[in-house]
């Protein structure tokens, strides 16, 4: 809605410009700036008085439609957030921050890339790198290498 009230907002004035000129009259300088000017403050006056819609939408896989989702308030949101880490341990809070979480959560088989990501974040433990009987430099570059069996393990 708010594109075509920018549209039909700058048109008119661009016409105006325009009128009376023959197509192959190369615009002055002047001109092509003062028209850049006169459209863009039409497109900004058209966007300000457009109140933009909140809602969120996301894509219904099973249908293919687009489906309005209710958004809480910030409050509760955070709330959530803080009683789900309060249930954890700080070793779990740790590795969900390095993007290794919780697998009882995941839908499917882990990706190649979720095992990296597992792998890495072990390499970052010292009692699993010693558990391993390597030192973190040599994690790092054999999970790099696409082995992460034996850090994981």
């Amino acid at each position: 809605l708010s594109i075509i009230v920018i549209l039909s907002s700058v048109l008119p004035f661009v016409e105006c410009l325009t009128v009376g000129k023959s197509r192959n009259q190369i615009p002055s300088p002047a001109m092509s700036r003062k028209k850049m000017i006169v459209s863009s403050m039409a497109a900004l006056t058209g966007s300000v008085l457009v109140p933009s819609s909140e809602a969120k939408y996301i894509l219904n896989d099973e249908t293919g439609d687009y489906v309005e989702i209710s958004e809480e308030d910030w409050q509760t949101s955070w709330k959530q957030r803080l009683d789900k880490a309060q249930s954890m341990s700080s070793e779990e809070i740790f590795n969900a921050a390095r993007g290794a979480g919780n697998l009882d959560l995941r839908n499917g088989e882990e990706t190649e890339s979720g095992r990296k990501r597992r792998a890495m974040s072990a390499c970052r433990n010292k009692d699993f790198r010693t558990k391993a009987g390597v030192n973190d430099k040599q994690c790092n570059s054999r999970v790099m290498g696409g082995e992460t069996d034996f850090i994981l393990n």
